[in-house]
């Protein structure tokens, strides 16, 4: 049976890609006003849908699921001479659709710097971006790497892909191809690992990602106005002996993995299923308060944030904007050394503010004040409560996180901490330490007047390395309301640090 292919706005790249190779003798572009769009149509037969599929309704069905736009006329007097290869069909197919992705037949998904996006592409770059597929394609047949790659995000259209490898690199071709065989080497440490599923395999020795997100505040939530995931970063929560406390500093690359390569994909997917007419992007939008920041944090956090650009690199355009408040004024003197682990559109993407007045104005600009974090200057939740319906608490219905990070100093014995609990909620109690085995430390949890207590041994099992982190749980589940102690004792005379993390739920009392 033939078929007649009614195109929106891609006959012309049917005839380009195959005309050299006979399949199409003539092409007549007929212009058709179809609900105000502009179709092609051809009066040559280009394949027969049974090379591929059984029926005109599985092609079609196929068709529409892809939101191609494209409609077939039966016409059985015309013959299915010119294809004989099943796998041809199917790339003109993906090419048409491919092509009406870039061309955008629909209203422009992307309304903000348009240009370089599918619907908004030049005919120029709309050459170019046919180019790079097919170098693609090319590569690829020999080291499917490449396309790993470049379509690594299922939640992404291929035009979207390939749009943003070359917005990286502003639709210079070759430069977009150097772009691709530069990243090859880091993508593959990444791919060894599966870029690290789950958080808890990012941060390894058993660390919950709860407790890592209290003293590295990388927290994701909600979507920007133009459809962008959200991040905060809340410099004032950061601690670099409390992160030390939970994982090795260098295992924050790892968690970058993590995050840029499942992260960013679950919570574009999770914002897709629950509203479907909204468009979702896969660049996200960082919010940065300075505020808190030291010379000495700064120093110190320098190698780790290399590595953590490194990672971000191999996933190019997934930064829409970086915005920073509260900008201390040593920072300018950092600023260069941290462009220089950038590229220049990444870096391009950064706006720096000094003034946190004007800084929060601009972020309003980004997130509707209703659901912007309240301390970055909105009417929703705290970063802090954010932090507690992270993906690692939500099976576990956590309300609220308290925290204390406790140093215990060399001419002490001990240190403690004070929290308390309303009517109605329930706690269990963790510490995070990388004490060694020789101090001899082990902790005691107990209500206020004593009449209860529950100790915990500070000491790693067989299992444990040596000089790394590792934390103990306390074997019970306290009850509000009340008041409770957790001290820490030490017998040898050194600074140690100890995290400290109750994770809060409201009991059923139903």
């Amino acid at each position: 049976m033939g078929q007649r292919l009614v195109c929106c706005r891609s006959a012309r790249a049917y005839r380009n890609e195959y005309d050299d190779q006979g399949i199409i003798e003539d092409l007549t572009k007929t212009k058709n006003e179809i609900n105000g769009t502009v179709f092609y149509s051809t009066n040559q037969t280009f394949f027969s849908l049974q090379l591929a599929y059984a029926d005109l309704d599985d092609a079609e069905s196929m068709l529409d699921s892809t939101s191609s736009q494209l409609e077939y006329e039966a016409d059985p007097s015309e013959s299915t001479n010119g294809i004989a290869a099943t796998g041809g069909r199917k790339d003109i197919v993906s090419t048409g659709i491919f092509q009406t992705q870039l061309e955008g037949t629909k209203v422009a998904k992307v309304q903000d710097r348009p240009n370089g996006f599918p619907g908004h592409l030049t005919k120029e770059q709309l050459e170019i971006c046919l180019s790079f597929r097919q170098w693609l394609k090319e590569q690829s047949d020999e080291n499917p790497i490449y396309s790993d790659m470049v379509y690594y995000y299922s939640v992404e259209e291929e035009a979207y892909a390939i749009c943003r490898y070359l917005r990286a690199r502003k639709f210079n071709l070759k430069d977009t191809q150097e772009l691709v065989e530069s990243r090859v080497d880091v993508w593959k440490e990444g791919q060894k690992h599966g870029f690290y599923p789950t958080a808890a395999e990012a941060l390894g020795g058993g660390s919950h990602e709860s407790a890592f997100l209290t003293q590295f505040p990388l927290i994701m939530n909600g979507l920007t106005r133009n459809g962008c995931p959200l991040l905060y970063f809340p410099v004032k929560y950061m601690s670099i002996e409390g992160i030390e406390c939970v994982c090795p500093m260098d295992t924050i690359s790892k968690y970058m993995w993590h995050f840029a390569a499942h992260k960013c994909t679950n919570i574009v997917a999770k914002a897709k299923e629950k509203d479907p007419s909204r468009f979702v992007r896969l660049q996200f939008v960082a919010l940065v308060d300075l505020d808190g920041l030291s010379i000495s944090t700064m120093r110190r956090a320098m190698g780790e944030l290399k590595g953590v650009m490194t990672v971000l690199n191999a996933f190019p355009e997934i930064l829409f904007s970086v915005c920073i408040t509260n900008m201390p004024r040593f920072f300018a003197a950092f600023w260069p050394l941290i462009r220089a682990f950038m590229d220049e559109s990444t870096a391009s993407k950064f706006e720096l503010y000094s003034n946190p007045v004007e800084g929060k104005k601009r972020m309003v600009e980004f997130v509707d004040k209703n659901e912007l974090a309240s301390d970055f200057g909105g009417n929703g939740p705290t970063t802090l409560e954010m932090a507690s319906m992270n993906e690692d608490n939500s099976h576990k219905k956590i309300s609220r996180q308290i925290t204390k990070l406790l140093t215990k100093k060399a001419h002490k014995s001990h240190v403690d901490m004070t929290f308390k609990l309303e009517r109605g909620e329930a706690a269990s109690v963790s510490i995070y330490t990388r004490v060694s085995d020789a101090n001899q430390a082990h902790a005691v949890l107990s209500n206020s007047n004593k009449s209860e207590e529950w100790t915990i041994d500070l000491k790693r099992n067989k299992k444990e390395e040596a000089a790394k982190s590792f934390h103990r749980d306390f074997k019970t589940t306290l009850h509000g309301p009340g008041e409770y102690i957790v001290t820490v004792h030490q017998k040898t005379r050194q600074v140690d640090y100890f995290l400290v993390v109750a994770e809060v739920s409201n009991e059923d009392t139903s």
